[in-house]
């Protein structure tokens, strides 16, 4: 039993006890009387009865249909409250898949965005395109196999102002009738401590050094994110060359005002800090980026511890 909870024995207990109780008073109502007897207490026989596992809890058979018209659209450009986070979930790795192991999920139509498959609510809109017309490729982390899949989405779940624990990280449930399935053998690590980034394409990992990350106040986010697939190239600012990542400052709200957003990304700088200086985003040379340009595929999974 649970603590504080009250097992049979001590119930029966307290259920003689109030009926002494209650006899003895009875006894003293009337002076000079003789109380009756009590009457028997009757304990059943225990009941041995076998048990057998609850019957399992699963989803519907496949997303249910939903009115798109007041979803908000999930995006960078937005905050969508209600979205689970990642928890404990992992990449989800195939094998046989000739594009690489780790799967991933071409968006074939703006497609609903749910916070669960067993009692599902649908929370937004995910669109068929980011940004500049970019296709959405999200990395998956589980396949009911029944029209369920939980994907990683490039947006907030809150600001940093209001929950900082809320801000990245964030997945919804999709139906997989609205993708068309992918996978990609690429995956990107960002040590903060050691300032190195780790690639591998799947011929195997290959370790290049960083010019900076996050200051302490302004972390890189760790965890889990991805390679939205934006490729910005403007030649002439600070940022020359720009991969967008899915997750955003966990201490700016917005350092973009324009777009009210605070990204993050791996880009070349001719900012000449090095070390943990930035806002958040990872700053390389023009030979690492060389590495990624143009050729890590939307979907990339990338990891900063």
């Amino acid at each position: 039993m649970g603590k504080g909870s009250e097992g049979p024995p001590r119930l029966l207990r307290m259920v003689i006890a109030g009926a002494v109780a209650l006899a003895a008073a009875a006894g003293c109502s009337t002076p000079g009387a003789q109380p009756a007897d009590p009457p028997p207490v009757v304990v059943p026989a225990t009941v041995s009865a076998s048990k057998v596992p609850a019957p399992a809890v699963v989803g519907p058979a496949g997303p249910p249909a939903v009115d798109t018209s007041a979803l908000v659209q999930i995006s960078p450009l937005t905050v969508v409250p209600g979205l689970p986070g990642v928890g404990d979930a992992t990449p989800r790795h195939v094998d046989g898949a000739s594009s690489g192991p780790w799967q991933t999920v071409t968006l074939a139509r703006d497609t609903v965005a749910f916070d669960g498959y067993r009692d599902p609510h649908p929370v937004g809109l995910i669109p068929q395109t980011t940004l500049k017309q970019v296709p959405t490729v999200l990395p998956v982390l589980d396949d009911r196999g029944n029209g369920w899949l939980r994907v990683m989405v490039a947006t907030r779940g809150a600001l940093p102002s209001q929950d900082r624990n809320q801000v990245n990280g964030r997945t919804a449930w999709i139906n997989a009738a609205d993708t068309s399935p992918s996978s990609t053998a690429w995956s990107v690590h960002v040590d903060t401590t050691a300032q190195t980034i780790t690639v591998d394409d799947g011929t195997g990992p290959h370790v290049y050094p960083v010019r900076a990350t996050g200051a302490p106040a302004t972390p890189t986010p760790p965890g889990l994110s991805f390679v939205v697939g934006t490729f910005w190239d403007e030649p002439g600012t600070y940022t020359p060359r720009v991969i967008l990542l899915s997750t955003q400052s966990e201490a700016i709200d917005h350092w973009d005002r324009p777009t009210g957003t605070a990204v993050t990304a791996i880009h070349t700088s001719l900012l000449h800090g090095t070390g943990a200086v930035s806002n958040g985003c990872v700053r390389v040379s023009d030979e690492v980026l060389d590495v990624l340009w143009h050729r890590v595929p939307a979907g990339t999974v990338v990891t900063v511890t």
